[in-house]
């Protein structure tokens, strides 16, 4: 059974997304809308959700501070909203999942189903933790990013991370002190997410923290301050070189 909580304080977009969850996704379910956070705080002392629909731009109670109402809840979170501003970024640095208004159908069975599949796996909690103390953080830099893998959240500052490497729907992340951690997330994926963050795309397979670069030799290939040898592709050499000495 999953059991849905819809936070949304205009009443007809959360009943549109509660028409749509109940056309597209085949499962047992019960799902309660409510106006605003006080509203779903009181429900949630007789009704305990697996899964909360929340709108981030609220009135009075924002979605955040919800968060750090219903802190002692165990749910998971998809974010809402029509604005793609400076919370998506933290929420995609903290791995969870968000919905652009109008909410595209693809993307709320995919969203959703992700749910249904590890329901009886790991909790959001330490994500949603990670979430709120990036928000807090003055700027974007200092974010932390989560990364799920084996039922486990780890969490690392972008300065920890050496280079990614792309293994087909799979990232391999190299640490400066840590053990190599497989992510079931593409490359695509994270060269947006670290853009800001002094990476860059050097190949296909890989991506770069510019930071720790030593040189590129003789024959054109990157050398890490780990001593690994890293390609650079034709198309991107110009680039590539270009980024390093800028």
């Amino acid at each position: 059974m999953v059991k849905i909580l819809i936070i949304d304080d205009e009443a007809a977009a959360g009943n549109i997304l509660k028409i749509l969850i109940e056309k597209h996704i085949p499962v047992a379910k019960e799902i309660h809308c409510c106006a605003g956070a006080v509203e779903a705080l009181e429900l949630m002392n007789k009704f305990t959700p697996t899964l909360v629909m929340l709108d981030i731009e609220m009135p009075k109670v924002n979605g955040f501070d919800f968060l750090n109402m219903a802190a002692e809840n165990n749910f998971d979170v998809i974010f809402t909203t029509a604005y793609d501003h400076y919370a998506i970024k933290a929420i995609r640095f903290s791995a969870l999942d968000y919905l652009l208004k109008p909410v595209d159908v693809v993307d709320l069975k995919n969203a959703v189903n992700r749910h249904i599949i590890k329901q009886q796996g790991e909790s959001q909690q330490l994500q949603v933790s990670n979430l709120l103390t990036n928000l807090q953080q003055k700027d974007p830099k200092d974010f932390r990013l989560a990364l799920s893998t084996g039922g486990s959240v780890f969490f690392f500052a972008p300065h920890e991370i050496l280079y990614c490497e792309g293994e087909n729907n799979y990232t391999r992340f190299a640490f400066t002190n840590n053990k190599p951690i497989l992510i079931s997330k593409t490359l695509g994926e994270y060269e947006d997410l670290l853009a800001e963050h002094g990476f860059i795309r050097i190949h296909k397979s890989y991506l770069v923290n510019v930071k720790y670069v030593s040189t590129i030799n003789n024959e054109g290939l990157i050398q890490m301050s780990d001593g690994k040898l890293l390609p650079i592709s034709k198309r991107r050499k110009v680039a590539v070189v270009y980024a390093l000495k800028h």
